[in-house]
């Protein structure tokens, strides 16, 4: 957390689904993610397990002209109502769908996963891997971020024609940098 201030108003947000990442957590990582979308300087990107969509309150907020699209399933736990509350404010464009992707091909610049793939079997992750290779343009980038004890799942990405460009670990949380190195 960068203030008292973000961690008092944390409260006001749900966790979701984050394997017991609490909110403020959610809402510093979001902070480093911002860092590599800053350097990447994309056009159009994906958001893939949104949830209560801190990491794209965040984004927007820092990076108005973003063009972003966030998806997940909302259910009971947190409704599209509750995210839309969050967003209020913020340019936002939300999609209730996962898996198959709704994009075209080569669509996106960069697609990020905050804290979605650690519970995907193998199997499954590697169609999905494929999935989002599918959608981001060549020479895109893909942007796992994921709990450090799940580390070997980037073989997947790799596997689908993703390389490695860049990869950090910050309190148990994974941050990896992939290019599409081919179409």
């Amino acid at each position: 957390m960068s203030s008292l201030f973000e961690s008092i108003h944390a409260w006001d947000y749900k966790p979701y689904r984050r394997m017991g990442v609490t909110v403020d957590e959610e809402l510093f990582y979001s902070k480093i993610l911002t860092k590599f979308v800053e350097v990447i300087n994309p056009s159009n990107v994906l958001e893939i397990g949104c949830g209560n969509c801190l990491f794209t309150l965040t984004l927007k907020t820092m990076l108005p002209k973003l063009n972003l699209t966030s998806l997940d399933l909302w259910n009971d736990e947190i409704t599209t109502q509750e995210v839309r509350g969050y967003l209020r404010g913020v340019d936002h464009q939300l999609v209730q769908n996962l898996f198959p992707l709704p994009f075209r091909d080569g669509f996106f610049d960069l697609v990020y996963v905050p804290l979605y793939f650690y519970n995907v079997t193998r199997n499954l992750r590697e169609d999905l891997s494929k999935e989002i290779h599918r959608v981001i343009k060549s020479n895109g980038f893909l942007i796992l971020i994921d709990l450090e004890i799940v580390r070997k799942m980037r073989k997947s990405f790799l596997n689908a024609g993703f390389k490695e460009r860049d990869y950090r670990v910050n309190q148990g949380i994974f941050f990896s940098l992939m290019e599409k190195t081919s179409s």
